[in-house]
């Protein structure tokens, strides 16, 4: 059996008092705690009590300033009551060793403010600072106003203008390569969620993180068809002979950029891998793996891709019928392909996937956000999942 930790009363009466309105400010008031049960035990009994009491009683500035006073009862042998003003907790934490409540939330506002000064200039991570102010200031604890690297990591990646690996993030902020994968991922993943621009429901950590250049794994572009793209201005390379596909690792990625495309005639993104990998080399089309969200390297390669292209040619996106799919969809037709358009996503499609038993049960959770999804063009497939309660993967058409 595990024996409660006792405190003093001074300890006490200082977590008593501990309360949102105490932290906002409010440091006048008396306060008429009855001595019960609870209270005799924390402080280590009844007798314990009587002596700590006495002693508050005599203390200057606080019994002998008039600000603490015991109803005694039976000649000095219990106690109904207790009764204090509020001014007596910063003494009271003089004499305990311990940092004023109110004292300690000051602090944590003056932080914040600065953290929040120091990116003053993105207002999109604004909101989240004021959130925070807003409860602390009010009284409320917040965790996460206690972790100054937190809002370190958050500022880095807030203000970073090239790209960088996750581990050399985590080195350059925490001094351990690993320390921001295993405890301030999903935290800033979380922040950034509710509050970064380049948010798009559906994106995982990953994605999200890569939209705010911080990488986890080497960002590659991949695609099946004849693209002549410049590395450095200057290397020529022509992948007309690429049969089984072209794969570009990040840096070169970064390095390259496309300066022909005659003879395209149709440019089409893939969602799922296998069926990318069952697609057959042809002169006049490009197809091109999008594994989810295409990050900003690989979004400012194929945009220049498409200003070489014909004006006849055809965009077409091929991905899962649901709320991914439907979301990455819009999100390759609002920031690479203007002119693009669904392939086997439609109504029809749709209905021979579930004739062939391909469905699966939409989830309750993805329902509520697809109610809320402006599909555009994929409205139709969007009201044929809600009707049916059913959704279904691109593999189902290999």
């Amino acid at each position: 059996m595990l024996l409660k930790t006792k405190v003093t009363l001074a300890r006490w009466l200082i977590d008593e008092t501990n309360k949102d309105t105490y932290r906002a400010g409010k440091l006048t008031g008396q306060k008429h705690p009855k001595v019960e049960k609870e209270l005799i035990e924390a402080v280590g009994g009844m007798q314990s009590l009587l002596k700590q009491a006495k002693e508050l009683e005599e203390a200057p500035m606080i019994g002998k300033a008039g600000k603490f006073s015991a109803d005694w009862r039976y000649m000095g042998g219990d106690i109904k009551k207790l009764t204090y003003d509020v001014s007596i907790i910063p003494e009271l934490c003089r004499r305990e060793g311990i940092k004023d409540p109110r004292e300690h939330q000051l602090d944590l506002i003056g932080q914040i403010e600065r953290w929040k000064t120091e990116v003053s200039e993105y207002e999109w991570i604004l909101p989240y600072y004021e959130k925070m102010l807003d409860k602390l200031e009010s009284g409320k604890i917040v965790r996460d106003a206690e972790d100054e690297l937190l809002f370190e990591c958050l500022n880095y990646i807030v203000r970073l203008h090239d790209d960088i690996w996750e581990r050399k993030l985590s080195s350059d902020v925490f001094h351990n390569s690993k320390k921001f994968m295993k405890e301030y991922k999903s935290r800033i993943a979380t922040i950034l969620r509710n509050h970064s621009p380049y948010y798009i429901d559906g994106m995982s950590d990953d994605e999200l993180l890569a939209m705010h250049r911080v990488h986890s794994y080497a960002q590659t572009l991949e695609w099946k068809g004849a693209v002549q793209y410049l590395i450095d201005g200057e290397c020529f390379v022509d992948t007309s002979n690429m049969l089984y596909g072209t794969i570009l690792n990040s840096q070169t990625l970064e390095h390259s950029i496309p300066s022909d495309a005659s003879g395209c005639k149709r440019i089409m993104t893939i969602e799922n891998k296998a069926n990318y990998e069952d697609m057959t080399y042809s002169e006049d089309t490009i197809y091109i793996f999008c594994h989810g969200f295409f990050t900003p390297k690989e979004v400012r390669f194929l945009k220049k891709l498409v200003e070489l292209v014909d004006a006849d040619c055809e965009f077409l996106h091929w991905g899962d019928m649901d709320f991914g799919g439907i979301t990455i969809f819009l999100f390759n037709q609002a920031k690479v392909f203007p002119k693009l358009k669904p392939y086997k996503m439609d109504v029809e499609a749709f209905q021979e996937a579930l004739k062939k038993g391909a469905g699966m049960p939409l989830e309750e959770s993805t329902r509520k956000k697809l109610e809320a999804k402006d599909a555009g063009i994929l409205t139709e497939l969007k009201d044929m999942i809600l009707e049916t309660g059913q959704v279904v993967e691109q593999e189902t058409f290999i």
